[in-house]
């Protein structure tokens, strides 16, 4: 694996003299200073954020390329030579003959300093033997040099560091600075310490310029320059490595620029000796401090005194931003001396000031400060920390350091105990996410099985509100399966356990399994429980089992319902109840959803609540209810106001999506799902719904239809417990992409496993999306009998149920099968009759839909006659931004020789290219196959293969390659 060292540039430098990541407006303003003539700059920045970087950057331009370049650094050391930065940077000036007869002897006073020098220069005055003499002329010595160099950059690095002989020759040379001359100095400044004044001089200007730590985003910009040369990296992996990366290094390119180095040597290894080796975020995670880091920060330590190293000490063990009180008794240093030991540590970049609080610059030095602290010390530094900071009371106790403080010092009991009290203030709070992570580490690390067994029970119940991943149910199943809870806990663990399988891991199957085994255990133990698991597995699925079985478990509970007295556990029941009975369009659903309506007590009542509204809102949709969803779900924001749940926040954003796809609201609709599908990639159904919305809109609205049908393939895949709209939905629109292509036997199999699922479930209901198109690919396919029995078994099955949307789908089943019947008189009808059931749902898709197939039938029928009609069509999908189907019907009149033309006459494009050349040419340059691009503008590919051809002659080019937009 080729990887660039992280101190070779960033960047190539673009002629416009553009600087590297995060530093062109600072690289700027130093190109600028430089050029404006003599001068001073002034080059700030704490240690390592790239401060000679930046110099090295600028001066190494080629505009700069004739200048005498002269660079010196101050000595990191307690007893530093004098003049030692000068002394350096003056000895690197180039040889030129005859120099010597140039200069006045004044001049050869540097050679008394610089030795390298003396060879060149003048004899030195007689008076300069004496040292008092060599002092007062030594300032006037290196001016009257650096004068006769013509333009120069004198770069002085490091003058905080500077000792007085350095800091007076620099204040002499700026009172008179000579012509030509660019006095360049770096300096490491903490952010909030005084800076060194350097004077502006008497002629000239003095420029400051400070280097801050890279944001975010410039962080982003190098890791995924380095991940270019790293093909471990997915591209999917960078935001959340580059997240790390800056977390870790505090955003200081050296440490991130380090910790990239260490992780691309770790993954080389892994790759040489055969082995996969880690992933990438897990080798950065986990990777050790830098070795440059390690040094670096030893470097800056050195020359701190006994009571300082003690603060370091308690700093990183303590590890979070704490007072000079705080930290002064973790290190048992005495108030006075500790003052004196934080200043001393701020002002070498060892700790940095936050206001009144303390703290590393970043991670990777906290690592390297811990690392030196003996083990048998950290442990008793940890205790100290622990008891100081329980007593400190300043706001609420730290309870998560705590525990890690006590664990630290081996008080693993005590650890845990703020552990889970840290995660029940989370849960108490609102904040379900921390407090599913808290739990689980507290399942994880605890040793008794008793304590696993109590906060399992606690885990579960918490993980059903926020994003809960593979990890969450391993801890719990563990307990399950090794630490034999009793009977109650057990089925209530279960119940909850199911929970998190169906709404965010696993499948229907495994979490119906998991809350029948729960039921048994708490009818015998806790029948409040026991009705909340049935409530649960009354929810049905088309990945389930038959909706019978699920009704069953709905009047089982219900049996059970005036037992509940707990009101979270009524406010779930009730949730639950409501959701299982809009799910199967029962019109009891509505009185049902009224439960919901009364006060919430508890943040835990409320969150229930609010997951009734947002469960009735998708079902409501599913089922044609589009202005009552929409009602729930403006219930459900309201309820989530004080809460924080990601999942449930995350089922609101997918209700939005699926209801803007159905409304037809789509401007920005896209976009919307990508961020969504990218959001919740955690939770299955969750990014699956965002998924299909996403690929709906790739097909109607973008006519991209490859990505489409991986989006949908992919939404099919990824569901968990699908409530009977992205199964039928992904399988409805591929077979409508078969179908236009002529393949009616690949559009069977398209929708093939969903109807069997739906006639193995009983859930006609759900069939909505997906009958009318599998009645079209079953006649296309020659299997027009199976059609009809399917449209008789959804007529039968959706009889019952409050299902609009299941009507209006039955009705354009209904007409499929007068068409093929040769009926298309009734088709008409019955068509028309649709169209305006599916407008009185605000379903505009659908409607147009309907009424592109009663255009189809009436040009069988009537012929050009009927053209205006699917024209009609046309302008409705225009509209909507529909710009595939807009495609199919345009091909729909063509195939019936009808061609609609400008009342001027049909328009010449000459060399230019047509609209739809122009389409066409979009797609040859994203490298789309013809295929491809017939499926996505609804053409044969013989006649894109004709577009092609003529879009290759008018701009004169021998390949498709070298097609480009206009």
């Amino acid at each position: 694996m080729e990887r660039r060292p992280f101190d070779a540039p960033h960047d190539e430098v673009p002629s416009d003299g553009a600087g590297f990541v995060g530093r062109y407006e600072e690289a700027r303003r130093l190109r600028a200073a430089l050029r404006a003539g003599r001068g001073v700059v002034v080059v700030r920045g704490e240690a390592g954020a790239g401060t000679s970087r930046l110099v090295d950057e600028v001066l190494g331009g080629a505009e700069f390329a004739e200048w005498t370049q002269l660079r010196g650094t101050c000595p990191d050391d307690a007893e530093p030579p004098p003049l030692e930065a000068v002394a350096s940077a003056l000895a690197q000036l180039p040889y030129r003959p005859g120099l010597a007869d140039l200069l006045p002897p004044v001049t050869g006073v540097v050679g008394l300093v610089v030795p390298e020098l003396a060879d060149r220069l003048p004899e030195p005055p007689a008076s300069a033997s004496d040292p008092e003499v060599r002092r007062g002329l030594l300032p006037r010595a290196v001016a009257t040099l650096l004068a006769s160099l013509g333009d120069t950059a004198l770069v002085l690095e490091d003058v905080h560091l500077a000792e007085p002989a350095t800091l007076r020759l620099l204040d002499r040379l700026t009172d008179d600075l000579p012509a030509g001359l660019r006095l360049v100095v770096t300096e490491d400044a903490a952010p909030g310490l005084p800076v060194l004044g350097v004077r502006t001089p008497a002629a000239g200007r003095c420029e400051e310029i400070r280097v801050r730590p890279w944001t975010p985003e410039e962080t982003e910009q190098c890791v995924r320059r380095w991940a270019a040369g790293c093909p471990r990296v997915r591209p999917e992996e960078l935001p959340e490595l580059a997240a790390l990366v800056h977390e870790l290094s505090g955003g200081l390119p050296g440490a991130a620029g380090a910790l990239l180095d260490d992780a691309g040597e770790l993954l080389s290894a892994g790759t040489e000796d055969g082995t996969a080796g880690p992933a990438v975020l897990t080798a950065v995670r986990e990777a050790e401090v830098p070795g440059r880091v390690a040094r670096e920060f030893t470097r800056r330590c050195a020359p701190l005194g006994e009571e300082a190293r003690r603060i370091v000490e308690a700093a990183a063990v303590l590890d979070r931003p704490a007072p000079v009180g705080v930290l002064a008794e973790v290190a048992e240093c005495p108030p006075g001396a500790a003052e004196a030991a934080v200043d001393a540590c701020v002002r070498r970049s060892v700790l940095r000031a936050e206001g009144a609080s303390l703290s590393f610059r970043h991670p990777l030095d906290r690592r390297a400060a811990l690392a030196q602290v003996p083990g048998p010390r950290a442990a008793r530094l940890g205790l100290r920390a622990a008891r100081v900071l329980h007593r400190a009371g300043d706001g609420p106790v730290p309870l998560v350091d705590l525990a890690r403080l006590y664990t630290a010092a081996g008080h693993v009991r005590e650890g845990l105990r703020c552990l889970v009290a840290a995660a029940d203030r989370a849960a108490a709070t609102g904040d379900y996410a921390a407090a599913t992570r808290l739990y689980t580490r507290a399942v994880v690390e605890d040793p008794r099985a008793e304590g696993r067994v109590r906060t399992a029970a606690k885990l579960a119940r918490t993980a059903q509100l926020a994003r809960a991943g593979e990890q969450v149910v391993a801890a719990v199943r563990t307990v399950l399966d090794e630490d034999d809870p009793p009977p109650r806990l057990r089925g209530e663990i279960r119940l909850h356990l199911s929970v998190v399988l169906r709404n965010q891991t696993g499948g229907a199957l495994d979490s119906l399994e998991e809350v029948a085994r729960a039921i048994p255990d708490l009818e015998a133990s806790d029948p409040q429980t026991a009705a909340r698991a049935m409530a649960v597995a009354a929810i049905p699925s088309i990945q389930g089992w038959p909706v019978d079985r699920h009704r069953h478990w709905l009047d089982r509970g219900e049996t059970l319902t005036e037992q509940v007295t707990d009101p979270v556990a009524r406010a779930a029941i009730a949730a639950n109840r409501a959701t299982a009975l809009m799910l199967v369009g029962d019109p009891r659903a509505w009185h049902a959803a009224e439960a919901l309506r009364g006060p919430a007590g508890s943040a835990m009542e409320a969150a229930h609540h609010a997951r009734g509204w947002t469960n009735l809102a998708h079902a409501a949709s599913a089922l044609g209810h589009g202005t009552r969803a929409r009602d729930f779900l403006d219930r459900a924001v309201a309820g989530l106001a004080d809460s924080s749940s990601p999942y449930l926040e995350g089922l609101v954003g997918t209700a939005r999506l699926v209801l803007a796809w159905h409304g037809g609201r789509w401007d920005g609709l896209h976009a919307a799902a990508d961020r969504t599908t990218r959001l919740y990639q955690e939770i299955p159904d969750l990014t699956a719904e965002a998924m299909l919305v996403r690929g709906l809109t790739s097909l109607h609205a973008l006519g991209d239809v490859p990505r489409a049908r991986h989006d949908l393939a992919e939404a099919a895949h990824t569901t968990c417990y699908d409530t009977g709209f992205i199964l039928t939905s992904s399988a409805a629109a591929t077979a409508r992409v078969h179908l236009e292509a002529g393949r009616p036997g690949q559009a069977c199999e398209a929708v093939e496993d969903v109807l069997r699922r739906i006639e193995r479930t009983r859930g006609w209901m759900w069939a909505s999306e997906v009958l009318p198109v599998a009645v079209e690919a079953l006649h296309g396919d020659g299997r027009t009998a199976r059609a009809r029995r399917l449209v008789a078994d959804f007529a039968a099955g959706s009889a019952d149920a409050d299902a609009p949307a299941a009507r209006a789908a039955l009705t354009v089943c209904r007409a499929l099968l007068a068409e093929a019947a040769g009926r298309p008189d009734d088709a008409v009808a019955l068509l028309t009759d649709a169209e305006e059931r599916w407008r009185l749902l605000d379903r505009p898709l659908d409607a147009a839909r309907a009424a592109e197939a009663r255009g189809r039938c009436l040009l069988d029928l009537h012929g050009e006659a009927a053209a205006q009609g699917v024209q009609d069509v046309v302008e409705v999908y225009r509209r909507l931004g529909a710009r595939w189907d807009v495609a199919r019907c345009q091909r729909l009149l063509r195939r019936h020789a009808i061609v609609t033309t400008h009342r001027r006459g049909r328009l010449g494009y000459g060399d230019r290219l047509s609209p739809r050349e122009e389409e066409v040419a979009r797609l040859v340059v994203q490298g789309r196959a013809n295929r491809d691009i017939a499926e996505s503008l609804v053409l044969s590919t013989r006649t894109v293969e004709h577009h092609v051809a003529r879009i290759m002659r008018k701009q004169h080019v021998a390949s498709r390659g070298d097609i480009v937009l206009p």
